[in-house]
């Protein structure tokens, strides 16, 4: 085909001067300005020397008007002469051979960084058959993303980071560490997460272009029939900033994308078993990535009063690592925001005019597509709904005793930003409260955590049945009926002054001194839960430790001696020993040991968790 296209170039000429641009169809015609968060533009790269010396000429012109691109294709017919088949597109930019980078960068690039500043996601990446340019021109924007991130505001008041990798098949390798293996996983909050790779400050522009450098020495490259340094991977460049001014926000992400190139069929006549796989593995992925764009257009395109149409929509980004990494662009239950740059590059040769018009077809797609994000309401009982006035009140009711100062823990954050504070810095902040110990902060830090993580989870259809939808709500714990309550807080000592040791009854769980003879580490937290006074055990029981529950011995700082006064009480305590999990608790019922009221430090709430069978400290 490619000698009879040849061979006709003059005919081939002549038909595209003698033709007639028509006005855009009505739907070609929309506003793709009113499409918000997704804006896409053509570049269209020059005619290389090697295909003007070979006869090649342009098939893709750019009209007068901006944003619409005319395509040409010679068609062979079975008797007479070629005729011409053409096309037009209509996109929100148009990048013709002249244009320079520096253009494209101000005006897809640079409307992107307001956004990530603000702690939003943003997002450019190209896409196209291989040799049409996508390498060159995400190289040459990172060129100048490195002059302006370091140039002004965002050296000064934005803390950056930087990691690169490349995706090939299902896999992904760290660029900036030998191209070693890592995980692309999703976390409690239904963010993309980089699991083992590695993430780099960079201080000044020199680092960030020697980090580009490296990262691009290790890209996977091979020749291929239409490029011979064909990338045969998808490299991503993502860097995180990180707000370092007084007022907290979300870390703003910025994702630079090279897809790997596509090939046609007639392209793999050469290749090895190996690239042959190579090769399809990138079709494939680059098909659920179309599959992804055909799925949000349809979502957009369907009529907001049909709820069905819409909740049946499937939109299979979780079918391929690419499309993981860009869950942010396609999942339209995501209810963190992002906006997103398309890049389409194009060959222009006429011997091209087939895989150019499939790359012209979903970019056309896209520009009439706005992908609408689920509105975030605060629920008592999600946590990262929570606005910081809420996170205030929750701490201040919550945290135990003494009360974790919500000034100190939580002075701006809200409730998804208190969650997304490390372990360590979280308890730092907590152990600032007077009086507040290690175990204190760990177990509020769990509590917390396990109200996230519970509701993630949709509610089961009895919840409201056993409790547990209230349970949840912690700020109306006062409705619970003693019946479905799953804590071992004292339901009716709200407002009671008195101090634990005049209230003792049983279910109470306490914290013991200095207990010997009895099967815990020195690590463990000393538990019992009281069950009743000793005085009323029957005869001829025994404990745990094989003592004779009414023999007057007890466990507490004298040992089987038999104290006076009138105020002293023993207690016989079921024993509560460390569960299989991190900071659990569980109750043996049955291993009962007697406690003195002098050996009872102070009261321990525990809350039982039907997900873990454990307890835990609330």
């Amino acid at each position: 085909m490619e000698q009879y296209l040849l061979a006709n170039v003059s005919r081939y000429q002549s038909l595209v001067q003698r033709f007639v641009p028509q006005p855009p169809t009505t739907t070609e015609n929309k506003d793709v300005a009113n499409c918000s968060n997704i804006s896409v533009a053509i570049r269209i790269r020059p005619i290389l020397d090697h295909e003007m010396v070979s006869g090649q000429v342009p098939a893709i012109f750019p009209r007068s008007e901006n944003g619409v691109v005319d395509l040409h294709e010679l068609k062979r017919v079975v008797r007479g002469l070629p005729t011409l088949n053409s096309s037009s597109f209509r996109v929100g930019n148009v990048f013709g051979a002249d244009c320079a980078t520096e253009t494209l960068y101000t005006n897809m690039l640079r409307p992107l960084l307001p956004f990530v500043w603000e702690g939003g996601i943003g997002t450019l990446f190209a896409f196209g058959q291989t040799g049409s340019g996508k390498t060159y021109t995400i190289s040459e924007v990172e060129r100048l993303l490195a002059e302006t991130l370091f140039d002004g505001a965002w050296a000064t008041q934005r803390k950056l980071h930087v990691s690169m990798f490349e995706l090939a098949g299902n896999s992904a390798y760290d660029l900036l560490d030998s191209r070693a293996p890592f995980s692309i996983l999703e976390d409690s909050f239904g963010n993309t997460q980089l699991v083992g790779a590695q993430e780099l400050a960079i201080n000044s522009k020199s680092e960030f272009l020697a980090l580009i450098e490296k990262a691009t020495s290790f890209r996977q490259t091979a020749g291929t029939e239409k490029n011979d340094g064909s990338s045969r991977s998808h490299a991503i460049c993502r860097i995180r900033a990180v707000n370092i001014s007084p007022e907290p926000s979300e870390d703003g992400i910025l994702y630079l994308i090279d897809l790997a190139g596509s090939e046609a069929a007639r392209d793999l006549s050469n290749h090895s078993a190996d690239r042959m796989k190579e090769t399809r593995e990138i079709n494939i992925s680059l098909s659920i990535l179309k599959d992804c764009i055909r799925g949000i257009a349809s979502t957009n395109n369907t009529p907001e009063t049909s709820k069905k149409r819409q909740k049946d929509q499937y939109i299979p980004f979780r079918q391929s690592t690419l499309t993981k990494v860009l869950k942010h662009v396609f999942d339209p239950s995501g209810t963190r925001s992002s906006t997103t740059a398309v890049l389409a590059c194009i060959n222009p040769s006429f011997l091209d005019t087939s895989a150019s018009k499939n790359t012209l077809r979903y970019a056309h797609m896209l520009c009439a597509t706005e992908v609408k994000y689920q509105s975030v309401e605060h629920n008592p009982a999600i946590p990262k709904t929570w606005s910081n006035k809420f996170v205030r009140s929750y701490i201040t009711k919550e945290s135990g005793s003494p009360v974790i100062s919500p000034s100190i823990l939580a002075p701006q954050e809200s409730g998804a930003q208190l969650l997304a504070i490390p372990l360590n810095k979280f308890i730092a902040r907590c152990l600032r409260t007077k009086g507040v110990t290690d175990n204190q902060a760990k177990a509020f830090h769990a509590k917390l955590w396990r109200l996230h993580i519970d509701s993630t989870h949709a509610p089961r259809s009895d919840q409201k049945l056993n409790g547990d939808l209230v349970q949840k709500d912690h700020t109306a714990r006062e409705s619970v009926s003693p019946m479905t309550y799953i804590s071992s807080r004292d339901l009716m000592s709200k407002g009671d002054m008195r101090t634990f040791k005049d209230r003792i009854r049983p279910g109470m769980v306490v914290c013991c001194n200095a207990m010997v003879d009895v099967p815990w580490t020195s690590s463990q937290q000393k538990l019992v839960m009281v069950l009743c006074p000793q005085k009323v055990v029957g005869k001829n029981m025994k404990d745990a430790l094989g003592n004779e529950i009414n023999s007057g011995y007890c466990l507490s700082q004298h040992e089987n001696t038999e104290p006076t006064g009138a105020t002293h009480q023993r207690y016989l305590c079921a024993m509560v020993l460390s569960g299989g999990l991190a900071d659990s608790y569980e109750v043996s019922i049955w291993r009962q040991i007697v406690v003195d009221l002098s050996s009872m430090e102070t009261e321990i709430s525990l809350e039982y968790d039907p997900a873990t069978r454990y307890y835990h400290i609330c």
